[in-house]
């Protein structure tokens, strides 16, 4: 207990200092889709946009857009911290809780998600409650009821919980099949273990069908789907999570990932061995066999990814129990993934998630200011957050009209070793541009921003 209560400090100092620095797009499009609300129950039937996670979305409302950065990435952090002891509850015996908390205290990307002001925290963190509270309904001793609150508190986090859920059901089909042989025995508990669930859901899915058609449904954007795009995320996302170099493929990363899952189930075959093939190898299968977009986005593998940390420290768990030469290979792979986290943490908290508001305060900073820029929708979105929270004016011109009204400023979003140090605007206009500054961002969120001011 003493071990897991300095791991669980650990993580949340971590997670504090994950939290510094300014917010980034989409937190700050959370913001954004609040302002015109006039009450809080308008969160669950007015926003309808893939940005609004519920419990986050409310949090902000009560703290405000005015508050600092790291209240507005508490809720988070809380859940993130939430998390480490989720996993350690998750944990079936005395080694793997302790590998399991340090896992999720340390691990890049729950550190990350555990400081954003989004949802992500919460879904990792009700994803491991649901198969505590699961396995207690399959062994006849746990609360319906509970299980429900925690599915329902998992979509009101984020709605990423259908991949959870979508796992939870075929692992529990699998398990009630294998025991009984029967398909109808298989839709009636099904039925039994999932029932109140679906009725604690379903009041917030008919408050979002009656938003959707009152208002319809936006999405932030959606990038078509290829298996670059998926090896790009979900390898990415095995990186990330267990600090492999950049010289490992992604595919690779997938393939290793993947086939010691298969493995270690085929040598342990206990309960949880085919929960982890499902969550780990067959939903991104069926992911990539659906072709959904924006694959390339890790943070849409963050139910895969959840279970894989908790595999891999049951497993390691396995290892140290075992005693040997078992503890001594658990050792030195603890260290090495420890050690691989620490090469992530450290440029995730020297660049954050980049920083915008000292260009805001620099082009504004003598008097109202006129920019342009080649991302209008994000950047807009972000000069005029800065902008009212320093008490400033920036107005955006758009391209077409860059030579009427010859902005005195241009911001570029793009990688800044690939910005060039002139740009001419447009060459009738005779506007060039001298690039000053530049913020860059590291890791699973932010932007990179070049800030040129015109110099003719």
């Amino acid at each position: 207990m003493l071990a897991i209560a300095v791991i669980g400090v650990a993580g949340f100092v971590l997670r504090v200092l994950g939290a510094r620095g300014d917010l980034w797009v989409d937190e700050i499009w959370s913001l954004a889709l609040l302002e015109p609300l006039t009450s809080i129950d308008q969160i669950f039937w007015r926003i309808n946009h893939d940005n609004n996670h519920f419990i986050n979305s409310i949090f902000l409302y009560l703290v405000g857009a005015d508050a600092t950065p790291l209240l507005q990435r508490g809720l988070s952090i809380a859940l993130g911290v939430g998390a480490v002891f989720a996993a350690t509850a998750a944990a079936r015996d005395r080694w793997a809780a302790v590998v399991t908390s340090l896992l999720f205290a340390l691990s890049y990307p729950m550190v990350h998600y555990g400081s954003e002001a989004r949802g992500y925290a919460g879904l990792v963190l009700f994803t491991l409650l649901a198969v505590v509270f699961l396995e207690r309904r399959l062994d006849r001793n746990g609360s319906g009821i509970a299980f429900a609150a925690v599915v329902l508190l998992g979509f009101l986090s984020h709605l990423i919980m259908v991949e959870t859920v979508a796992v939870l059901v075929a692992w529990t089909a699998w398990l009630i099949w294998r025991r009984t042989g029967s398909f109808e025995r298989v839709n009636v508990e099904l039925g039994q273990i999932f029932a109140p669930a679906f009725l604690a859901v379903l009041p917030l899915a008919a408050c979002m069908l009656i938003g959707r058609l009152l208002f319809g449904f936006r999405i932030g954007g959606a990038l078509p789907f290829s298996l670059q795009a998926f090896a790009q995320g979900y390898g990415g996302m095995i990186r990330y999570l267990f600090g492999v170099p950049d010289w490992i493929g992604d595919w690779a990363c997938i393939a290793a990932a993947c086939g010691l899952v298969c493995l270690s189930a085929a040598i342990w075959r206990d309960r949880r061995a085919s929960l982890y093939v499902i969550a780990i190898v067959g939903l991104p299968v069926v992911m990539a066999l659906a072709r959904l977009p924006n694959a390339e986005f890790q943070r849409y593998f963050l139910v895969p990814a959840t279970l894989m940390l908790l595999w891999a420290g049951e497993t390691l768990g396995h290892g140290f129990a075992a005693g040997g030469r078992y503890r001594l290979f658990a050792a030195v792979a603890t260290v090495a993934i420890l050690a691989g986290t620490t090469t992530l943490l450290l440029p995730f908290y020297e660049y954050g998630r980049g920083s915008y508001a000292a260009m805001v305060d620099r082009m504004t900073r003598e008097g109202a200011a006129n920019y342009a820029t080649n991302q209008e929708f994000r950047t807009v979105m972000t000069v005029d957050y800065f902008a009212k929270r320093l008490g400033r004016q920036a107005s955006f011109v758009s391209l077409d009209k860059i030579c009427d009204e010859r902005p005195s400023w241009l911001i570029l979003e793009g990688p800044i070793d690939r910005q060039p140090q002139y740009v001419e605007a447009v060459p009738t206009c005779r506007s060039a541009y001298e690039r000053v500054d530049a913020s860059t961002s590291w890791g699973l969120s932010g932007l990179a921003w070049t800030l040129y001011q015109r110099r003719d």
